[in-house]
């Protein structure tokens, strides 16, 4: 039942009051059909269970629709969190690859430093022993040039005859 209901049936209740004539000798005390008063109150009763229902029946569903509301909103919150958890893995995830490479790259920019000298060190070795390798081919090659002209040079002896000229 409505709301207008119960003021409607408030109204016939009024109505009947104010229409039911007073008692003899009395101008404050009015006589009242008690079978019609007891039927509006009944009506009465009846939309008010009817309204209190239907007020039960809402209040049940608003409770529900908040249940279902601060549900979602956990659910939702939930979600944010785990959200933000993986977001902030991620970001650890990329900041602790950022700080390898960047570990790598020192430790190769090192290494290619140690590699760099070592191989500087290696060719001023190469380089020495060929040097001294030229050195010595040098000085060996002086010497046997040297053997080379004493043996080539004759040696004059008186008996040795001067060759003759040859004349055209």
């Amino acid at each position: 039942m409505a709301k207008s209901d119960i003021f409607g049936y408030v109204n016939e209740l009024e109505e009947e009051i104010q229409a039911s004539r007073y008692a003899r000798l009395s101008k404050t005390n009015k006589v009242i059909d008690e079978k019609i008063v007891m039927e509006i109150i009944e009506d009465i009763k009846n939309s008010l269970h009817d309204e209190l229902d239907a007020s039960i029946k809402i209040m049940a569903e608003r409770d529900q629709i908040i249940s279902a509301a601060e549900a979602q909103a956990q659910e939702i919150i939930k979600k944010a969190r785990r959200d933000a958890d993986t977001m902030i893995k991620q970001e650890q995830v990329y900041k602790d690859a950022i700080e390898k490479a960047q570990k790598v790259t020192d430790q190769s920019r090192d290494n290619a430093q140690t590699i760099r000298r070592r191989a500087d060190q290696y060719a001023e070795e190469v380089f020495e022993d060929l040097e001294k390798y030229y050195r010595e081919s040098l000085e060996l090659i002086q010497v046997n040039k040297t053997r080379l002209y004493q043996k080539a040079e004759p040696t004059i002896t008186t008996d040795e005859k001067e060759p003759e000229e040859i004349v055209d």
